[in-house]
């Protein structure tokens, strides 16, 4: 400290310097924030392996919806949607645009509520993923109608919630600095005070941001929106508390000496709490680069920021001090006198009389309250945003006027590396999509065989066969008028070579054809083996054939009859060529069925699913939008749009989502298709696998940082024991903190936690607490060199008490510089630190800490020796 002093010009001038420049030429955190700071998800993830495997196959195109508000009927308003619609359909990146208009009955409904005026058209968007906001603009732009319009995505409600973060980060950084130059103003009652941590950290803040900022382009260091907002308000909040334990600790040292000497002890004793808890702090937050998920691993960035703050106390800092001396508090030079907390002092003496009760009231209180603590967090990133953003206003009018599932379906992906366009893989499909049609929680299923999402009863093979016998009938009927034909030529013929009784066989072989078919439907309505009746229908299609050449043959006979009667001869020839024709319409008509049975026999997939898709379906007129939207890789993957009837955000969806794959996997089993892949994409699924990865991760890295945290304070005061009241006294102040934070959150009706907030307020909460514990077990410890256990525990409350309120009223002011972000995350984690702070200042430290100090005593350094020596030891021995 001496060569700080004795170069403080140089050193100052170059730190000033290096802050200046380093701001000037590095890129911007924010921008990159913007640009690197999607949640990414591991490679093994369900929802990341669809998403690469729609890649590969350049199927990850975006669906926009457009949402337009009418104040009057949507019908009324068609000529203008239709020429609105036309007119986007010239626009780069847009492409397959749904015209609600072109359905009926209950498929127009998914898409048009007249009632409300509103009718929304999705559209797949082509282009790059960093230029769809400014499509959506000018999407929005070129609206010639009446009507409000709005557009959503789910990639628009990710850049919106990077838009509202730099924004929030704008306020953050205002918010923050005029509320610590209050609370220090109200707390020193000097103007010159809070300017002091306000530049030292300041100059630390923008060093510290431009290296993040450089560590992330060069290197990929990890970065979230919330990163900058996190690191304005870590490096302001504890660089403001280690300002003031500092300045705290000069007020002190004044008093005996003189400013050049104050400064030294200062930092000789001070200086060393300081330094414990900072690196302490940036060892903690840095433990964060080995988490395995990208959110959880951006807070590292606020380690880097620890380190460059520590360079600034322990340069900038001295050489205010030294300058300006008493000054430093003007204009409260007089009153520069140390004084004790009158809050703790009382709570300290209190319970080193009682430690016992202490201890086991307030720990049984927290608990109680923390017993309560509910794990359920929340996905949904639209609860973060105003509805004033067009993304937002459009999901929220959707979500009223139809069906959010609609909007962001579960995506399945269907692919075995095979043509799957072919009628036995279809009906496999249609097999699939109608069991989880009737999965609890899925409202419908879209896919090729479906597309309006309703089934197409013509592909159940029970009614197809049916249609089937249906046919039959008729032919039969048919064929019963032939029979009488021929019955009423066999009577009237009189004096023909050809006698009655030739008709009479034809009309007895027709009887005879008529009954099998008869038989055959039979057969077919009790077994319904189609292959059984198609083999008998081929057995009397040959009878048809014989009985048509028969009849032919007679008519032959009769034209070469020369008999008197040729007006009778005439008509009985006629007659005979109506029924021969009549007989072949019949031939025909068995062929077709004949045909239909034999394909359900060969569709193997008949006996598993009681579907067959006909391969006349696939010939259909149109059906080429069906299959430009349910399929591609070359007709080797299908898809499959579940619609959910919950809100896809929920944790309901996660659910009716594990039923739905479970339901596809187990179908394609009992179908035999192991050999098929099934991936699952959409919103519910992301957030499913984030729900997973975030919960083992926060379970991982915890316990990795409670580990590092426990070994850094065994090793700083050399004890086993410290260190577990320490940190045990912060997880139930945070666990409780984090419970009523919950409460309030429900009794204000705003919903539950997001999913990343109870990481980040307990990694902060912790890393910032166990400072305010380091600041009282290193003065007790500095203490006891002269003073037994109880005086020495008592002396550091007493000295302690005002530091620590000042520098969680300024903390807690820091944090709530975040409350007008605007951003839920953000306010939700601010809410519980500022909570748990509160608690742990005016409860746990003054109140615990001296408890587990008097009841341990010794014990406290176990398994190593108390501090002091010897000497000290005999000194305090009957005391002790």
């Amino acid at each position: 400290m001496k060569h700080v002093l004795k170069f403080k010009w140089p050193i100052t001038a170059l730190m000033i310097l290096f802050a200046v420049v380093t701001f000037l030429i590095s890129p911007n955190l924010t921008q990159l924030a913007t640009e690197k700071g999607d949640v990414q998800l591991s490679d093994d993830q369900p929802s990341e392996q669809a998403r690469v495997f729609l890649q590969e196959h350049g199927e990850d195109n975006e669906m926009m919806s457009l949402v337009l508000e009418f104040e009057n009927s949507v019908q009324e308003n068609e000529s203008d949607v239709n020429s609105y619609i036309e007119e986007i359909g010239n626009i780069e990146g847009v492409e397959n645009i749904v015209n609600p208009f072109d359905f009926e009955g209950s498929m127009q409904e998914n898409f048009i509520n007249d009632e409300n005026g509103v009718i929304m058209i999705p559209m797949e968007y082509t282009g790059p993923t960093n230029e769809i906001s400014d499509v959506a603009a000018e999407v929005e732009d070129l609206n010639s109608t009446e009507a409000k319009t709005s557009m959503t995505s789910n990639e628009l409600i990710q850049n919106t919630v990077e838009q509202d973060a730099m924004e929030g980060i704008q306020s953050t950084e205002i918010f923050t600095v005029i509320i610590v130059i209050a609370v220090l103003l109200i707390m020193f009652r000097s103007v010159v005070t809070p300017l002091v941590p306000v530049a030292v950290v300041g100059l630390a803040y923008l060093i510290g941001q431009s290296f993040v900022g450089w560590f992330v382009e060069w290197f990929g260091f990890p970065v979230s929106p919330q990163t900058q907002s996190f690191l304005i308000v870590i490096l302001f909040g504890i660089g403001t508390d280690y300002c003031i334990l500092l300045l705290n600790r000069f007020k002190e040292e004044l008093q005996f000496y003189d400013k050049y000497e104050a400064v030294l002890r200062t930092f000789k004793t001070a200086g060393k709490t300081v330094f414990i808890s900072g690196i302490s702090g940036a060892i903690v937050f840095g433990v964060l680069y080995f988490a395995n998920f990208e959110i959880y691993r951006s807070a590292v960035g606020v380690a880097i920021g620890i380190v460059f703050l520590l360079l600034a106390l322990f340069t900038v800092l001295p050489v205010l001090m030294q300058l300006l001396g008493r000054y430093i508090f003007w204009p409260n030079i007089k009153k520069s006198e140390f004084k004790e907390s009158r809050l703790w002092t009382p709570l300290g003496i209190f319970s080193l009389k009682y430690p016992t009760r202490i201890i086991f009231t307030v720990i049984a209180i927290l608990i109680a309250v923390a017993f309560f603590y509910n794990d359920e967090v929340n996905y949904d990133s639209l609860e973060e945003l105003d509805d004033n953003y067009s993304a937002v206003h459009a999901t929220n009018v959707v979500s009223e006027n139809f069906d959010e599932g609609q909007l962001f379906p579960v995506e399945v992906i269907i692919s075995n590396g095979d043509d799957l366009m072919t009628s036995e893989s279809l009906s496999r499909l249609e097999a699939v999509a109608s069991t989880v049609s009737n999965v609890e929680g899925v409202k419908e299923v879209q896919t090729m065989t479906r597309p309006s999402g309703e089934v197409i009863d013509d592909f159940l093979v029970r009614n197809q066969l049916e249609q089937a016998n249906s046919g039959i009938d008729d032919m039969v009927q048919g064929l019963d008028e032939i029979s009488a034909g021929l019955t009423e030529a066999s009577e009237g013929i009189a004096n023909s070579e050809m006698s009655g009784g030739d008709l009479s066989e034809l009309n007895q072989g027709i009887d005879d054809i008529n009954n099998s078919i008869s038989q055959i439907t039979m057969y077919m309505n009790q077994t319904g083996d189609a292959a059984g009746a198609a083999q008998q229908l081929g057995q009397v299609q040959q009878g048809l054939t014989t009985m048509s050449e028969q009849v032919s043959a007679a008519n032959t006979q009769m034209n070469e009859q020369q008999n008197a009667a040729a007006a009778q001869m005439e008509e009985l020839s006629s007659g005979l060529e109506d029924a021969s024709s009549g007989i072949d319409e019949i031939r025909s008509g068995l062929e077709e069925v004949q045909t239909l049975l034999g394909n359900i026999n060969n569709n193997e997939a008949v006996d598993q699913t009681g579907i067959h898709v006909p391969q006349e379906f696939l010939e259909t007129d149109g059906i080429e939008d069906a299959v430009d939207q349910y399929s591609f890789g070359e007709d080797k993957a299908l898809k499959m749009n579940v619609v959910l009837d919950v809100d896809p955000y929920s944790h309901e969806a996660m659910t009716v989502l594990d039923d739905v794959e479970n339901t596809v996997n187990n179908e394609l089993q009992r179908l035999e298709r192991d050999d098929t892949t099934a991936y699952f994409a959409g919103v519910t699924s992301m957030n499913r696998d984030l729900d997973e990865i975030s919960t083992d991760d926060y379970t991982r890295v915890v316990t990795i940082f409670i580990a590092t945290l426990f070994v850094i304070l065994a090793i700083v005061f050399r004890s086993l024991i410290l260190p577990v009241t320490m940190i045990g006294s912060i997880f139930v102040t945070y666990f409780a903190s984090i419970t009523i934070t919950q409460w309030l959150l429900g009794l204000f009706g705003l919903g539950e936690l997001n999913w990343a907030v109870p990481f980040f307020s307990l990694i902060i909460f912790a890393a910032l607490g166990i400072d305010y514990s380091i600041f009282i077990i290193d003065r007790f410890r500095e203490e006891l060199a002269n003073r037994s256990i109880r005086d020495a525990i008592e002396q550091s409350i007493r000295r302690m008490g005002v530091t620590v309120i000042t520098a969680v009223i300024i903390l807690s002011g820091t944090f709530a510089a975040l409350l007008p972000s605007g951003m839920i995350i953000l306010i939700q984690v601010a809410s519980i630190i500022i909570f748990a702070l509160l608690f742990y200042a005016f409860i746990v430290l003054p109140l615990l800490v001296p408890a587990f100090v008097i009841t341990f005593r010794r014990g406290n350094w176990w398994p190593f020796r108390m501090p002091g020596g010897k000497e000290r030891e005999d000194k305090f021995k009957d005391e002790e």
